[in-house]
């Protein structure tokens, strides 16, 4: 809210966060906060004193407008770093994430990087594959690498913002022919590791289902929908349940003949899911496999009609 009013809060965020005791730190920090956008002189500074034996508080790197800007820098398509500086943004963004410390009356009593090596291999490599700017079909080839660093929760953060920029351009869904993107899959192994970024999945995948897109075949819309409907469905299966109901819940009073589709199809997904789960424990295939879409076209009408009610 304070970037919407044009305020300039830097000198706050630095007192509170006791950046003060670190003058050079301090000076780098408030200069690329203030300016909005960082720079390689004052990433050179932070790096060398992050990379020293006795680094600063790691707190001080946990400004959430300066991890924003790193991930930005990163991750964002488009975005230009001097390779020769980018190993220093990938290390201070990898400590920021990984490194754990705890001092008692103002004295560090131990400092814990035993995860800052593995975590700057992930963000390289993922980092590296997003800038290649690879159609689906090539990304095909890097899914086991996504899968292995997505683990990593701040390579996480920075897969869903490479895939927000990349399928909100509005030549994407023109340009894709999979049913489910490989961008798209991502975002289902996101939410399977990392609770915490549910409801920001959640809330690219309703931005996507609600942008227009009347250029294309009504067909090919439809389909579009059904397929971030599953990743939706999902989100549901993995606990985020009550955001998903709310949102279905919230397209009843917009539009009720759109609501019966969007019921029909979750409520086929959780039950098919489910046949298959008891089918595959029970050693057998499904004998009644038509009843299932009856049964849901019939429990489809009893919630719409306990949503309108």
């Amino acid at each position: 809210m304070h970037k919407k009013r044009g305020y300039n809060i830097t000198s706050i965020t630095m007192a509170l966060n006791g950046a003060a005791a670190y003058p050079r730190a301090c000076q780098a920090l408030a200069a690329m906060l203030s300016r909005n956008s960082l720079n390689p002189a004052d990433i050179t500074v932070l790096f060398k004193m992050y990379s020293g034996a006795d680094p600063p508080p790691v707190d001080l790197l946990r400004v959430p407008h300066f991890l924003d800007l790193l991930v930005d820098a990163l991750f964002k398509p488009g975005s230009k770093i001097n390779p020769e500086h980018k190993p220093k943004y990938i290390h201070l963004l990898a400590y920021a994430a990984s490194v754990h410390e705890i001092f008692k009356k103002g004295q560090r009593k131990s400092l814990n990087r035993d995860e800052l090596n593995a975590t700057v291999q992930s963000i390289e490599k993922v980092h590296n594959v997003c800038n290649d700017s690879k159609g689906s079909m090539e990304l095909v080839a890097e899914v086991n690498a996504f899968y292995q660093c997505i683990r990593f929760p701040v390579v996480a953060i920075g897969v869903v913002r490479w895939v927000e920029c990349t399928v909100t351009d509005p030549s994407y869904f023109k340009l894709t022919t999979e049913h489910t993107p490989v961008h798209l899959a991502l975002l289902d192994e996101v939410v399977t590791n990392h609770v915490t970024l549910h409801q920001k999945v959640l809330d690219l995948l309703v931005q996507l289902f609600e942008s227009p897109q009347d250029e294309l075949d009504v067909l090919v819309q439809l389909e579009r929908r059904k397929m971030l409907l599953d990743r939706m469905v999902h989100l549901f299966s993995r606990g985020c349940v009550v955001p998903v109901v709310n949102y279905i819940k919230s397209l009843v009073k917009v539009d009720i003949q759109r609501c019966y589709l969007l019921f029909f199809f979750c409520i086929l997904e959780v039950s098919l899911r489910f046949a298959i789960f008891v089918g595959e424990k029970e050693g057998r295939l499904f004998k009644h496999a038509g009843n299932i879409g009856v049964f849901n076209l019939y429990y489809c009408n009893i919630i719409v009609i306990k949503f309108r009610k």
